[in-house]
């Protein structure tokens, strides 16, 4: 399944889960809800230590991809 979100709301711990509530942008900026992302507590810091790890490779990528594009550039002239 995919969700679109662009936004939290709220998160929550109930009953030895964290519930995130996930919004995207609707009409004249409001919020609509898109969904709620169910992490066991026990496993919330192992889901959010890898999520902040593959999104911090993603940055790396994007950064060195950023760099070489004006050697690309330079090279074409």
């Amino acid at each position: 399944m995919h969700v679109f979100a662009d936004g939290i709301s709220k998160v929550t711990l109930s009953n030895g889960n964290l519930r995130i509530m996930l919004t995207q942008r609707g009409a004249d900026d409001s919020q609509v809800e898109a969904g709620t992302m169910i992490i066991p507590a026990s496993q919330a810091s192992n889901f959010l230590n890898g999520l902040a790890s593959s999104l911090r490779e993603l940055d790396e990528k994007l950064k060195a991809a950023r760099e070489e594009e004006p050697e690309e550039i330079e090279e074409l002239s």
